[in-house]
C-alpha cells in the first residue's frame, strides 16, 4: 500500500488551495500559529505581523483594539530568536492572547508567557528547563560565554517571576530540573490563567 498523500484542491477563479485560503483566513482575523522549532523565521512569520497589527492600530485606544491570537505547538528552538519574540509581545500595545494547543516548551514556553492572556487545553503540556550551553573555545573566551549566558539565566528567572506565581525558592528548586506540568499544574503556578472546557467555552476563543 503506497504512503498516503493528502488531496489538495485549487479554487478554480484564484487558483489557491485550501490551505492558503485558511491561511489567508487566519491573517485576517490576526491569528498567527506557531508549529515548530523557534528559529529565524520568527522575524518574517510572526514578529513583522504583530509590527504591522500595532502600526494599524496606532490611533485606536487599547481596549478597543482587535486582539491577536497566537496558537502555539513548539518543542522550543534558538533561545535569542525566542527572546526577540517575547519582548516584541510584551512591547505590543495591542493585547495578544496565547493558546497552547498541545505541547508547550523551552524558548516556546517563554514566548507563551508573554502573552497577556494565556488559554490552554485540558491535554496542553509545558516544559520549564535551563538554556542549553556547548561550545569548542578557548578557557577565556569559555569563561566569557558562561558569565554571558549566567546573566541571561538571570533575567531569564527574574522573567518567569514576573509572569508567574512562582516564588524564587520554588524556581531555584525546580531550576536544574526538567520541569514538567500537565495543564492544572501550570494553572496552579500561573503558567495558564484559564483552561478550555473548565474555565471558558472555545467559542469563546475563536
Amino acid at each position: 500500500m503506497g504512503d498516503f498523500m493528502p488531496v489538495v484542491t485549487l479554487d478554480s477563479e484564484t487558483n489557491e488551495s485550501a490551505w492558503d485560503k485558511l491561511y489567508k483566513e487566519y491573517l485576517n482575523n490576526r491569528i498567527l500559529v506557531l508549529n515548530a522549532e523557534i528559529n529565524d523565521d520568527v522575524i518574517e512569520d510572526y514578529v513583522m505581523y504583530i509590527l504591522k497589527w500595532n502600526r494599524e492600530d496606532l490611533h485606536i485606544p487599547v481596549e478597543k483594539r482587535k486582539k491577536i491570537t497566537f496558537l502555539i505547538t513548539s518543542p522550543g528552538g534558538n533561545s535569542f530568536n525566542g527572546n526577540i519574540m517575547s519582548d516584541v509581545i510584551l512591547q505590543s500595545k495591542t493585547p495578544v492572547m496565547g493558546v497552547a494547543l498541545d505541547l508547550v516548551a523551552s524558548a516556546a514556553y517563554l514566548v507563551y508567557l508573554a502573552c497577556d492572556e494565556r488559554i490552554a487545553f485540558k491535554t496542553s503540556v509545558f516544559l520549564q528547563h535551563e538554556g542549553d550551553l556547548s561550545m569548542e573555545n578557548s578557557r577565556s573566551k569559555f569563561k566569557q560565554t558562561v558569565e554571558f549566558f549566567d546573566t541571561m539565566e538571570e533575567r531569564a528567572k527574574e522573567y518567569i517571576l514576573s509572569r508567574t506565581t512562582m516564588s524564587s525558592e520554588f524556581y531555584d528548586s525546580i531550576y536544574e530540573q526538567e520541569y514538567w506540568m500537565d495543564v492544572n499544574k501550570a494553572k496552579d503556578l500561573g503558567v495558564v490563567h484559564k483552561i478550555i472546557g473548565v474555565d471558558c467555552d472555545i467559542d469563546e476563543i475563536f
